[in-house]
């Protein structure tokens, strides 16, 4: 039985360049979500229960615990064709943390 080269076959064509990742890039899809007419958003900065509650009309609610020491800044926007079109921005909030 003849031996099979040991070399690997040479790649050709271009490889895309990986982004590097850090600790806290990710993103988050909340399903539950998807499809539910929300009735009111609250931003709480309470230092006990910092938080962004999204209450639907079905009387569910998504809460997003904020972390102390968060910068957080909010836009509301349209897209079209890829293209975002910021329709208002929010201040910027700095959390004074724990």
């Amino acid at each position: 039985m003849p031996q099979q080269s040991r070399k690997k076959p040479s790649r050709k064509g271009r490889r895309t360049p990986q982004k590097p990742k850090t600790r806290h890039s990710r993103l988050v899809e909340f399903t539950e979500a998807r499809g539910r007419t929300v009735d009111k958003v609250e931003l709480s900065t309470d230092s006990e229960f910092p938080c962004v509650s999204i209450r639907f009309t079905d009387n569910t609610d998504l809460t997003v615990v904020i972390d102390p020491w968060l910068t957080f800044r909010a836009d509301y926007s349209k897209w079209k064709a890829g293209n975002q079109k910021v329709l208002k921005r929010w201040p910027v909030f700095r959390s004074e943390g724990l």
